[in-house]
């Protein structure tokens, strides 16, 4: 029996260890369009793999798996105008996981490749009208099409000279908008542009545009996320450590005019921004004085004992509903 690579455990979520939450996450991006008498049974097929399965059976399982999905984008990429304008897995989800795990590019579906690299680069030219979430390019890729193949952007990156890369990328992106915010990390960088997060992925060597289902995988990555957000909207708040691994965001929202503000108007626009909120997290607290709500939101980072399945997605939605109740107590904040 062969040995499973790294790739291959990535994309069952190792299941014979029994990792249940990388599991579900990955069937969940996936998203396999069951048929027949067993689809009812898809909650308790994921259940069953939770529980640990040997080698040899998952080693069957990615057989089936990767065989069918092999016909699955033959069958999607004989049908060019389906595959360009609503391909069989939303997003693009099935080639962006193939890179994630390091596929070569000669090994991926060729023309649902040519059309996320086309995707991408009228996307930021800003003409595209294609929505872009999750799209995951090799990053060498991106930064060709960024620069048009200049060195200015590939030189830093084959030396490994992330710090230089930055710079250079910061000064690449503005020429489109001069709304651009980075932050370095020891291995990534993460980029707003406007209101689009880029994240560079130097372990796997990678980019994602518009991250919505990336997994978060570091508390660094979670605060410098934060900190662009607070940056880019103007927002008075704090991140605070409980205790390794839970996070408070206090956020402190003024409310102006406030003598021509009925509290209880206030007090119900809250009750509905609660229910909001717990969408993306799992405990929220308001304090509503004459000036200004004071919030607390919870955030579960991963730690060296626990992963996460903190998203890119929920934290969107947290600073989403954030702006948007700001607007609504202060209609003059600046964006």
């Amino acid at each position: 029996m062969r040995t499973l690579s790294p790739s291959i455990r990535e994309l069952l979520g190792v299941l014979y260890l029994g990792k249940f939450k990388e599991t579900v996450l990955l069937f969940r991006r996936v998203r396999i369009t069951l048929r027949g008498k067993y689809r009812k049974y898809k909650d308790r097929f994921v259940k069953a793999l939770s529980e640990g399965y040997s080698e040899a059976n998952v080693d069957f399982l990615v057989d089936t798996f990767l065989e069918f999905m092999e016909d699955e984008c033959e069958r999607c990429m004989s049908n060019r105008m389906m595959c360009a304008l609503r391909p069989a897995c939303p997003n693009r989800r099935f080639l962006n996981l193939l890179i994630r795990m390091g596929v070569g590019v000669s090994d991926l579906p060729t023309f649902c490749y040519e059309q996320q690299v086309n995707n991408i680069n009228t996307y930021l030219e800003g003409s595209s009208k294609t929505r872009i979430i999750d799209a995951t390019l090799p990053v060498e890729e991106f930064l060709n099409i960024l620069s048009g193949g200049g060195e200015r952007l590939i030189g830093p990156l084959r030396d490994r000279n992330i710090e230089k890369l930055s710079k250079e990328l910061f000064i690449e992106l503005k020429r489109a908008t001069p709304e651009v915010l980075t932050s370095v990390g020891e291995d990534y960088i993460l980029a707003l542009v406007d209101d689009r997060v880029y994240f560079f992925d130097f372990t796997r060597e990678i980019v994602i545009i518009n991250p919505r289902d990336t997994i978060i995988k570091s508390k660094e990555i979670i605060k410098d996320l934060i900190n662009i957000y607070k940056e880019r909207y103007g927002l008075d708040l704090e991140l605070r450590e409980e205790f390794d691994g839970l996070y408070y965001l206090d956020v402190s929202l003024p409310i102006k005019n406030s003598e021509n503000k009925d509290v209880e108007d206030i007090e119900e626009l809250l009750k509905g921004y609660k229910e909001r909120f717990l969408r993306s997290t799992d405990y929220v607290f308001e304090n509503l004085s004459d000036s200004k709500i004071n919030l607390v939101l919870e955030i579960k980072a991963p730690t060296v004992q626990q992963k996460s399945n903190l998203t890119f997605r929920k934290i969107h939605e947290m600073f989403n509903t954030i702006i948007n109740l700001r607007k609504e107590i202060n209609p003059s904040s600046a964006e």
